[in-house]
């Protein structure tokens, strides 16, 4: 797996660009992250809720890495 590079709003992993928020799942599989789990109860998707956090968490998971946008 290879994230190649990032611009506001994008990423792009093994050559596909994405346009959302993504997941990078233990076996390589990229899901779109379910930011209204968080945004129902915190009005925002800055804020990890519990709902949000059971989606992300995958057993065998050692840490998480979050990054909040592109920085110019």
């Amino acid at each position: 797996m290879d994230i190649e590079g990032t611009t506001f709003g994008t990423i792009t992993i093994d050559g596909k660009t994405y346009e959302h928020d993504v997941i990078i799942r233990l076996s390589g599989e990229v899901v779109k992250r379910k930011k209204k789990l968080s945004k129902k109860y915190y009005g925002t998707s800055h804020v990890l809720s519990r709902d949000e956090a059971k989606f992300v968490f995958e057993k065998g998971c050692e840490s998480q890495t979050r990054r909040a946008g592109e920085r110019v």
